[in-house]
């Protein structure tokens, strides 16, 4: 799936496709010089072109440019001028380029560079939607030069806005955001302008298109409903475009209602105006809810021919491109293969000459798939390597981590295609198959995560180059330690197990059988239920049975993939072991891993030598939502909002939790200064302190899954100032974390908000941002827990932290002694917290032993006080999760 960029307002398509908003020059006082001798003809257009009877001003207006040139070639440039800008409006592109052309040889005869730069910037506009996008990208700096040199700031604003545009198209993000923002920044230093507001539109639905290109559906949608608000201030062009481009974030949002009836208006708009490059592309739009939405196949085809027809009858090349490769993946599901190769090779050979990035990799892939149904490996494996270098060439140049997660994650399609060949080539006998798989995982999984571990440097050259070599990744686990990869592509579940000496590759077979599993344990759990024994062991045969034998196994690191983030594996049984319901835990230690070469990554990081043991934020004060009076209710806080809506209460447990386990890792008497409870929970002090570091960060607070745009998963402080009191993956990841360990002791932290499967989404969870911010390990959970059965269990773990036990094995020993008492031996009460990364141990070996007046006693007092109420509160823990009040979610 590629994006498709337009120099028009146009709508996207599922799930990228999208379209950029260009200002056109047309005629309007101040844009070109009429002649000094009255000219009936040219008048006339004029008059027409401002009234809006476009046929009527494009006629006159071809008529009299001929005998305009004779006389006053400044006129008779502004009439081919506005010639090609009605016909670009009209997405007629090769006549437009006739037009421009002239245009731009008549205004070079005259003396006025603004109307050059007009001109040029025509040019480029319909040399784009032609699919010449380095043509194109030339006359819009040539026109930015010459409107900086004059001091035409709107002439400016519109060169930005293409350029980002040409820039989206030939997939360079980070330089589209960076021209979107200068346009942004342009308008604002001209606010009584009045192409200013205008402008500004623009740069935000182009902002909105690059976003929605790079996965962040919800922050488009929010920028075009922002823009929809005041559409009686819009062009319908404009207002189209913005129309089209909503409904297809409401069908990537899971809403085709909505999305139909979007579509249906923009087309209305389009088919007034006569514009057939736009009715294409709501064409394509209506055939991909057809297909993807609505399963009417033969529907989705006639709408795909009719766009694709469209788009040849208004010479868009962009709309072409994405109109085959539509279809041609249509016609692939279908089993129509020679049909199909056509599609896709034609979506190439556009591809190629248009200089679409996009379009290359999405037809090689189609190409790819092709082969691989023929069965001819080799070739799919040739396309299918051309596809992922243009992906990931595209990728590094996008400057935010957080947009490359995104962008890299709705282009897995191509990841799970790849690695289901190279699966299959191994099945076939070919040695080197499992690794060359075991390769395309890493590539696809931990990319994003992976550079964020190196410390954010820019990237250059091959990404492929800059992932551990398959010998590299086998040693990422040995015989004692273990790292089993997980892998769903295309349907099926694959598993390696890196042991130090081999990667070992088995086919688990379809995937969607073991993700219902999945689902119904872990909303077994997260309802305080123990789960069916007979749904347990049917995982464990399927995800264990592989691993062999654990003699010798001390530490079982799982990756895994999509819906398997929610299951905790140590609560499987091993197949063939001594007890059938004995849990994994009760043989070796359980963590987690975001993939083999992020492992490799977090084992080089050194342990912290940080003077501070302990940071720790907790039981924040929660804003309430203000009484409801009637007439001017005053506005509630976002936080607020949710607190409300979750029933989210005080957390006495929380308080007394941090107070409690600090002082079990620290010795020092300023440590006691190190706990930012109530109003002193903020997020700057967490900014502040986080910065100078502390060996363990312990969050004793409530977490949610906010729903709002891009936020995912969030956790809740104090607000103060400017800060809202959502503490967010994005805002964990801009800066660094100095620690070892962070302890996120709350309800879910573990999961994140985007759809289970749909890329690694490590940077999407908060988990995932604390190891992206330089922590070495997280211990979070996988579902709601309660407050006071919380803050027994974490005094349990302190105290085997306090030993010197790495953080794995603490966590290990803590479930163990849980599992073994009366009361916590419920599965949803001891199983919810995990370990993801590879921190080393916080504490010395003895430490517990050697603080004065604070020795093994005192640790575990605060133990056996725990794991002596464990009857009431393992009992009343379910009832506080529905009641939310004592609850950390």
């Amino acid at each position: 799936m590629f994006p498709k960029v337009r120099s028009a307002p146009r709508a996207s398509a599922l799930p990228l496709f999208f379209a950029a908003s260009l200002a056109v020059f047309v005629f309007t006082p101040g844009y070109c010089r009429a002649a000094e001798a009255p000219m009936e003809t040219f008048d006339r257009a004029l008059a027409f072109h401002q009234e809006g009877r476009l046929d009527e001003a494009l006629d006159a207006y071809r008529r009299s440019a001929p005998a305009l040139e004779r006389v006053d070639p400044d006129s008779a440039g502004a009439a081919r001028n506005n010639a090609c800008a009605i016909l670009n409006d009209r997405g007629d592109f090769r006549a437009a380029l006739a037009e421009c052309a002239e245009a731009v040889r008549l205004r070079r005869l005259g003396q006025d560079p603004v109307l050059l730069a007009r001109a040029l910037n025509n040019r480029g506009r319909t040399l784009q939607s032609l699919g010449q996008t380095a043509k194109a990208e030339a006359d819009f700096r040539s026109a930015l030069a010459l409107n900086r040199k004059a001091g035409d700031a709107e002439g400016e604003a519109i060169n930005l806005a293409n350029l980002g545009v040409a820039a989206t198209e030939a997939g360079r993000y980070g330089q589209a955001l960076e021209a979107h923002a200068q346009t942004v920044a342009l308008a604002a230093r001209h606010p009584a302008e009045p192409w200013s507001a205008d402008q500004l539109r623009i740069a935000r639905v182009n902002q909105a298109v690059v976003l929605e290109k790079l996965g962040a559906y919800e922050e488009a949608l929010a920028l075009y409903r922002d823009l929809l608000r005041g559409g009686g201030d819009l062009d319908p062009g404009l207002y189209a475009s913005i129309a089209a481009n909503a409904g297809v974030l409401y069908r990537n949002l899971g809403d085709p209602r909505r999305a139909i009836t979007a579509f249906a208006e923009a087309a209305a708009l389009y088919e007034r105006a006569g514009d057939r490059a736009g009715a294409a592309n709501v064409a394509l739009n209506v055939g991909l809810a057809r297909h993807l939405n609505l399963g009417d196949r033969q529907g989705a085809l006639k709408e795909f021919r009719a766009a694709l027809a469209l788009s040849r009858e208004s010479g868009d090349r962009g709309e072409e491109i994405q109109d085959l490769f539509y279809l041609g993946r249509l016609l692939l599901e279908e089993g129509r293969l020679a049909e199909a190769q056509e599609a896709f090779a034609q979506c190439l050979e556009r591809a190629i000459a248009s200089g679409s990035a996009e379009g290359r990799w999405s037809a090689r892939e189609g190409l790819g798939r092709i082969a691989a149904a023929r069965g001819d490996l080799a070739a799919a494996r040739d396309h299918l390597g051309r596809a992922l270098a243009e992906i990931e060439a595209t990728r590094a140049e996008i400057g935010s981590g957080r947009l490359q997660a995104s962008y890299f994650g709705d282009h897995r399609s191509a990841f799970e295609t790849a690695v289901a060949i190279e699966a299959r080539s191994a099945r076939a006998g070919d040695r080197e198959g499992a690794g060359r798989a075991l390769a395309l995982v890493e590539r696809a999984k931990a990319r994003e995560l992976i550079d964020a571990l190196g410390g954010g440097a820019p990237l250059s050259g091959s990404l492929a180059a800059k992932l551990p070599e398959i010998s590299a990744l086998v040693r990422a686990g040995s015989a004692r330690r273990p790292v089993i990869e997980l892998f769903v592509a295309e349907g099926r579940l694959y598993l390696w197990r890196l042991d130090g000496r081999d990667a070992a590759l088995f086919d688990l077979g379809p995937s969607a059988s073991r993700m219902v599993l999945v689902r119904r344990v872990h909303r077994e759990l997260a309802a305080g239920r123990p789960p069916a024994a007979a749904d347990l062991t049917a995982l464990g045969a399927a995800l264990l049975a592989p691993l062999g034998s654990l003699d010798g196994v001390e530490t079982l690191r799982f990756a895994p993939d999509g819906e398997l983030r929610y299951l905790p594996f140590e609560l499987l049984p091993f197949p063939g072991g001594t007890g059938a319901s004995t849990p994994l835990i009760a043989r070796v230690t359980v963590s987690y891993l975001p993939s083999a070469a992020a492992a490799l990554a977090l084992a080089a990081r050194p342990a912290s030598r940080r003077d501070r043991a302990f940071l720790g934020f907790g039981a924040p004060d929660l804003p309430l939502l203000p009484p409801r009076r009637g007439g001017t209710d005053p506005t509630p806080s976002p936080l607020a909002l949710l607190a409300g809506r979750f029933s989210l209460g005080p957390l006495p447990g929380a308080a007394r939790e941090i107070a409690e386990v600090g002082p079990l890792l620290s010795d020092r008497a300023g440590d006691a200064n190190s706990s930012f409870l109530g109003e002193r929970a903020t997020e700057a002090a967490f900014r502040t302190e986080a910065g100078r570091g502390a060996r363990v960060i312990h969050f004793a607070t409530h977490a949610v899954l906010d729903e709002r745009s891009g936020r995912g998963g969030a956790i809740l402080l104090t607000p103060a100032e400017e800060d809202d009191g959502l503490l967010d993956p994005a805002e964990i990841a801009a800066r660094p974390v100095r620690c070892d360990l962070a302890i996120l002791s709350a309800c879910s932290t573990a999961l994140g908000g985007d759809p289970p499967g749909r890329g690694a989404g490590a940077l999407s969870t908060l988990s995932g941002a604390f190891l992206a911010a330089g922590v070495s390990g997280v211990v979070a959970s996988l579902w709601d827990v309660g407050d006071q059965a919380t803050a027994a269990f974490m005094g349990q773990f302190y105290a085997q932290l306090a030993r010197g036990l790495p953080p794995a094995e603490a966590l290990a020993e803590t479930k163990r002694r849980l599992l073994a008492a009366p009361g916590w031996n419920r599965p949803h009460v001891w199983a919810a917290f995990v370990l993801i990364g590879e921190p080393p141990a916080v504490a010395s070996p003895g430490f517990a032993r050697l603080l004065p007046g604070r020795g093994n006693a005192a640790g575990w007092g605060i133990a056996a006080l725990a794991l002596a109420g464990v009857a009431w509160l393992a009992v009343s823990a379910a009832r506080r999760r529905r009641g939310r009040t004592a609850s950390r979610g």
